[in-house]
């Protein structure tokens, strides 16, 4: 009966319907058991799925509809948008039932939800919608009704009162098209006054146990929706046990031509309930730790890896991919997705049928496994992306945080107050694990975590009492050290040379052009970045005896799985110290002669990690405290215990929780939601207020040697040009009119520098004439 109207160019309106109401069903019994929503969120969810399209039957979008098969462009002056008739048709339907007032009851979030599934749920929703009149046939409504009675009384027979008044509200919607209001009896209402009393209703209700119960009305229609839209199924659970995952463990070790017999008594010590912290050293196979921990399952919820960056998120993908492989043998629909802000390029790339909405799909944590930067997870706070699926998808989900102590106070207290959120009121798991833990920020996560009674602390005992490296404080600059380092390349030796800066890396680099050496940073296009880490990853497999020189800066720090024989590191934060000396006798080598040596910061490096805070209190000293702790254990080997300790020696004086960047973050996550975005709001991308890592001020550029052969290009292809600078040097190029827009794409900027694929992005100080871009 309902053969002529098209929900798409080539589904029809009750096709794509029936596709929503199954996936909520399915939705409802895969998360009830554990959810315990009741019969009546579930008779609402089957509401919203029916009518969640009911704009689509308006002859205007079946215009548009018909425009499409042919290939044309819509009629943009008789296009509507088809969630605002949805939408509306329930509010006027909502109001008939309390007749005396305009009022909204019990809650309006199943209409937020419909009114939102495609676009952001802001105060200016459909401030572009077309102005009436739309085209609503009085039989195709009543034909839409009587096919959404019939799944009513297959699905929800308690609701089947709930259309004794729909057709009283079709004809609101039908008195909007003729006057632009609708008519409850005496009173008259427009879609401005429906608005004002659905945000009027929002505000007089407890923030975030609305916010609660917004998520899932909107979650499980856009995971209803979008699954339906690309003809899927649910993604399938998945379980696994510790005995499989250890096979698993095998077959990686043959491939590799290493051993695995067993689980070590760390890992196995993570078989635990609830939350970890986990302290264990480089090495210690904390991955495999977690992944133990997560087994505890019933399969339905998901895993979340969270990262610091982007190249540790990517390598960690391909391993667990390795693992957990494909949801079946007949097709390519993986268990794992990567999620940062270039995954959707890397997937390209790695696989040519990747398509927009497995990007969408991914982004909303929808997979069984998802391995991402930190950033994907605490932007859910700030209502940024695809939050609400987002959060949906962390109810019960086990979440493994590792390199903890990577993060500055800022986005430290985000992560506290993400992790605090979503375990009260998401069931969320945390796994959190670290080579270094200081004392403080053991005590910061075990408060957020529930405190004691509610975590469980594990220890690499065995290897936090081994020492792998001797430890050497030279008070020289690294110039003087040249000797030095030479005549151990030429004895065949790896060595890393890590400093603070990009322009002190290239700059040493080109002080040893006579040694087989490489130089990796921040500053090289997404292609060349991912390039020269295969480079330097291709040096692990060659044989003992090979000199070799790599120079880079912190990004080293968590990002490479190498090995080397001596480091030599510009002064640093204690903790960042450790985590470049894991890159040196990573393997425990008793055999080798291995040394760290540090030697003095230069003043840049003061900017870097001593940044003064804007409340005009002077800056934690961390890297005069690293160097006076680090001299008092010269010329010792180390032992992982005694490295932590150094740690805690070096923070003793800093009181983190006190930390102005610290406390503002976790007062801000309270604040966006509660005061800018009323707790259901969608945040805009642009705003100050939604960063979630501490001096996010980095703008994206392409050298502009680049412009000519991109011109004509896709903004994809462009992407891969892109280089990540600061927004200081970004603006100082800006006023030498270094800085031209692309022709086309225009939120991509060419710089006038120097840039190759040896050695970076390197910048023009002097002045220079305008660039015009593709010329």
């Amino acid at each position: 009966m309902l053969d002529h109207l098209y929900a798409k160019p080539h589904e029809r309106l009750d096709c794509h319907t029936d596709r929503v109401l199954y996936a909520t069903l399915a939705l409802r019994d895969r998360y009830e058991p554990a959810l315990q929503l009741g019969d009546a969120f579930w008779e609402d969810a089957t509401i919203t799925a029916l009518f969640h399209d009911f704009g689509k039957a308006t002859g205007n979008f079946q215009e548009t509809m018909e425009r499409a098969r042919k290939n044309q462009k819509p009629n943009w002056e008789r296009h509507i948008r088809h969630e605002f008739i949805s939408g509306m048709l329930l509010v006027f339907h909502t109001l008939f039932s309390n007749r005396s007032r305009l009022d909204i009851e019990p809650n309006p979030a199943q209409l937020l939800a419909i009114f939102s599934h495609h676009k952001s749920l802001e105060d200016n929703l459909f401030n572009d919608q077309t102005p009436f009149p739309f085209l609503l046939g009085q039989s195709d409504a009543l034909r839409f009704i009587d096919y959404v009675r019939t799944r009513i009384a297959e699905h929800a027979q308690n609701k089947l009162d709930y259309l004794d008044q729909i057709t009283d509200a079709v004809d609101c919607i039908k008195q909007v098209c003729e006057d632009g209001c609708g008519r409850l009896g005496q009173l008259v209402i427009d879609k401005d006054d429906a608005f004002s009393i659905i945000w009027k209703a929002i505000k007089q209700r407890d923030g975030y146990n609305f916010r609660d119960t917004y998520i899932l009305h909107k979650a499980i229609l856009n995971i209803a929706d979008w699954s339906a839209s690309g003809h899927r199924e649910l993604e399938k659970a998945l379980h696994y046990t510790p005995d499989e995952l250890k096979a698993k463990l095998k077959e990686r070790a043959e491939r590799q031509k290493r051993t695995f017999d067993d689980w070590r008594e760390f890992q196995r010590d993570s078989l635990v309930p609830g939350n970890v912290l986990a302290i264990a050293p480089t090495g210690s196979g904390k991955t495999e730790a977690s992944l133990l921990w997560a087994s505890q399952r019933e399969g339905w919820e998901k895993i979340l890896f969270l990262l610091p960056t982007r190249v540790t998120a990517n390598a960690l993908y391909r391993r667990l991919d390795d693992y957990f492989g494909n949801t079946d043998e007949a097709t390519s629909e993986s268990y794992t997705a990567v999620v940062h802000s270039s995954a959707k390029m890397f997937r390209q790339d790695l696989d040519k049928n990747y398509d927009e909405l497995s990007y969408y799909r991914e982004s909303g944590f929808f997979k069984a496994v998802t391995v991402a930067t930190v950033d994907q997870m605490l932007t859910q706070g700030f209502n940024l992306g695809w939050w609400e699926m987002k959060t949906f998808h962390l109810f019960r989900a086990k979440v493994i945080i590792d390199e903890v102590h990577a993060y500055q106070p800022y986005t430290l207290g985000l992560l506290v107050a993400s992790i605090i959120y979503l375990r009260k009121n998401w069931q969320t798991e945390f796994y959190v694990m670290t080579a270094t833990m200081p004392t403080q920020l053991r005590a910061i996560l075990t408060d957020a975590l529930g405190g004691d009674a509610n975590i469980t602390v594990r220890q690499d005992k065995e290897l936090l009492n081994k020492a792998r490296n001797t430890y050497r404080v030279v008070d020289k600059p690294i110039d003087d050290l040249s000797k030095e380092i030479k005549g151990r390349l030429k004895a065949g030796k790896k060595v890393l040379l890590v400093v603070n800066t990009v322009d002190e890396a290239i700059r040493l680099y080109d002080s040893y052009t006579d040694y087989d050496r490489l130089v990796y940073h921040s500053r090289f296009t997404v292609q060349d970045r991912n390039a020269k880490e295969k480079l330097i990853l291709d040096r692990e497999d060659e044989p003992s005896g090979k000199a070799f020189l790599l120079i880079a800066t912190q990004v080293v720090e968590v990002s490479l799985d190498i090995d080397y024989d001596y480091l030599y590191s510009e002064n640093a934060p204690m903790d960042a110290i450790i985590q470049r000396a894991g890159r040196v006798n990573r393997k425990r080598d008793d055999t080798k002669e291995t040394e760290v040596i540090i030697y003095p910061h230069r003043e840049e490096s003061q900017r870097i990690y001593e940044e003064a805070k804007k409340s005009g209190k002077p800056a934690y000293p961390v890297l005069s405290k690293t160097w006076d702790v680090l001299k008092r254990y010269d010329g010792q080997k180390l032992s992982e215990a005694q490295l932590l300790t150094m740690v805690d020696d070096v923070y003793a004086d800093w009181a983190i929780a006190e930390d102005d960047s610290f406390r503002d973050a976790k007062i801000k996550y309270r604040e966006v939601q509660a005061d800018t975005l009323i707790f259901v709001q969608d945040n805009n991308n642009d705003d100050e207020k939604a960063y979630t890592r501490e001096g996010l001020d980095t703008v994206n550029i392409i050298p502009a040697q680049y412009a000519y052969h991109l011109n004509g290009q896709s903004a994809r292809m462009k992407s891969k040009h892109e280089v990540t600078i600061r927004n200081n040097r970004y603006q100082q190029a800006k006023r030498n009119s270094q800085i031209s827009p692309d022709a086309v794409h225009e939120w991509f900027k060419y710089l006038d520098c120097d840039y190759d694929f040896e050695k970076g992005l390197r910048f023009k100080e002097r002045e220079s004439t305008p660039l015009t871009a593709h010329h």
